[in-house]
């Protein structure tokens, strides 16, 4: 097809190998490079086959030329990108480290700012904030629980100390004495209880027998707290009804005993403060995949602006300051409730107050 070689070329052997040939390209003359491989054809005559080598040079020059660019171009923009996402951390980070200081300095409502909440900082920054707040309450709570144990405890130790010294009182008949040691204990008694449900209200914050949880009847302990205070509400002249959603169990996952006194400190404030209303009704039922306790009274109830407060510890009404009790019940039963992953809600039964508690069903 190209023609005779004037002269065939020394470095190339007929053994149909490739090798690389220098030639001249006519009729410019121009120097070029042949991959070329040799044949023995017909009749003794040699047949020298190959390729201009030069687009395939071309090719790797611009290969290696665009390979040099292309690493150019990614190491501007790592670090540009690497420039940019430092400070995009540092300036989140730089929130954290602003809060933290602020809560160290003793201002404990200040919040990590949420820019978005659709990343990974912005959902770190909702969750802090929650830690946050429930940290602020239970400081504030453990604030109002000294204030309140001063205030509150000076009255019955006060009467305790009282009556001891009435009972020491050599002068004093021996009927008198009794009665007045008596008194002593009862004040005794029920500054123990103060003390028991603050320590229950602290076993609860702190996770206590959360380990012990299993699978319980929520109806069935409902109905025991029943029965156990039936034969009270009959000498208190109250109704006490139960009603109890029927088909399956109502089964959550918690601490049968805690359950237990969470009915029975709500039924206990119901009988302290509704008896009036001489009804107090209690029920059991499903609601959404949630189980709900419910006690019912109709007695004076507790105004709206005032229930958050009455969910404090030592959370006491005026007119409720001249009955027995410390202002713990309903402050443990909401503890008990979010120790099981509930919540305690106070809402107006027209008249009266009802607490209702929902604790997600097992499983």
């Amino acid at each position: 097809i190209v023609g005779n070689l004037s002269s065939w070329p020394e470095n190339v052997r007929t053994d149909g190998q490739w090798t690389s040939v220098r030639g001249v390209r006519a009729p410019n003359g121009r120097d070029i490079e042949i991959g070329a491989v040799a044949y023995v054809a017909p009749f003794g005559t040699r047949l020298l086959v190959g390729r201009d080598l030069r687009a395939e040079r071309n090719f790797q020059a611009a290969l290696i030329e665009s390979g040099a660019v292309a690493l150019i171009a990614a190491v501007l923009l790592a670090g540009v990108s690497g420039f940019l996402l430092n400070r995009l951390v540092m300036r989140r980070i730089g929130d954290i480290d602003k809060t933290a200081r602020a809560i160290v300095a003793g201002d404990l409502s200040t919040r990590i700012p949420v820019r978005s909440g659709g990343d990974e900082f912005g959902r770190l920054a909702i969750t802090l904030n929650g830690m946050l707040e429930r940290i602020e309450t239970l400081v504030t709570e453990l604030r109002t629980v000294t204030d309140s144990l001063a205030h509150d405890l000076r009255t019955p130790l006060t009467r305790l100390k009282t009556q001891i010294q009435r009972g020491n009182d050599a002068e004093l008949s021996d009927g008198a004495r009794r009665e007045a040691l008596g008194q002593a204990a009862d004040e005794a008694d029920r500054i123990l209880a103060s003390f028991s449900a603050m320590i229950d209200i602290a076993r609860a914050e702190a996770g206590a027998a959360r380990d012990q949880f299993a699978e319980v009847d929520i109806a069935a302990i409902v109905r025991d707290v029943f029965e156990l205070h039936q034969p009270l509400a009959e000498e208190m002249g109250v109704t006490l009804s139960f009603a109890e959603q029927g088909g399956a169990p109502v089964k959550v996952s918690g601490h049968a005993q805690f359950l237990a006194q969470l009915v029975s400190n709500l039924v206990d404030n119901a009988l302290k403060h509704g008896a009036s209303g001489g009804a107090i009704a209690m029920a059991v039922r499903n609601d959404a995949g949630m189980a709900e306790v419910e006690v019912a009274d109709r007695g004076p109830g507790i105004p709206e602006e005032q229930r958050a407060g009455a969910l404090k510890r030592f959370g006491r009404l005026d007119s409720a300051r001249t009955t027995p009790g410390s202002g713990l019940g309903l402050s443990l039963a909401a503890t008990l409730a979010r120790m099981h992953g509930g919540e305690l809600l106070l809402e107006d039964n027209q008249p009266g107050l009802r607490v209702k508690v929902r604790i997600p069903l097992a499983g």
